[in-house]
């Protein structure tokens, strides 16, 4: 019984804690899912871009295609080619979020 108490309580300490601050814990994957929410990526050169951004693959069309993606930090954002994972972009950081993301900043 108590195996599992304190596992519980830990969980419980953290909703709380996140209940006072401007953060979300997601226990199930222990990321820490920032308020602001979303980080919206728009594609913003001549080209048309293939990503994969953590959680799927999307393509943006040329000069203004977009996305957005939950605002996790560390979130890698990624290259995408014929549906498999390549280089990475850029890794999301918490002043990323509730922001828009040019490409071209990065390539």
């Amino acid at each position: 019984m108590k195996k599992l108490f304190v596992p519980f309580g830990f969980v419980a300490l953290l909703l709380v804690m996140a209940s006072f601050t401007n953060v979300k814990v997601n226990v199930v994957s222990g990321n820490v899912v920032l308020a602001d929410g979303f980080v919206k990526i728009v594609n913003d050169t001549p080209n048309k871009v293939q990503i994969h951004t953590g959680s799927g693959y999307t393509t943006l069309n040329p000069r203004g295609g977009s996305t957005s993606v939950t605002c996790e930090e560390g979130r890698k954002i990624s290259f995408a080619d014929g549906g498999k994972k390549g280089k990475t972009i850029f890794t999301i950081n918490s002043n990323m979020c509730g922001k828009t993301v040019k490409l071209s900043e990065y390539l």
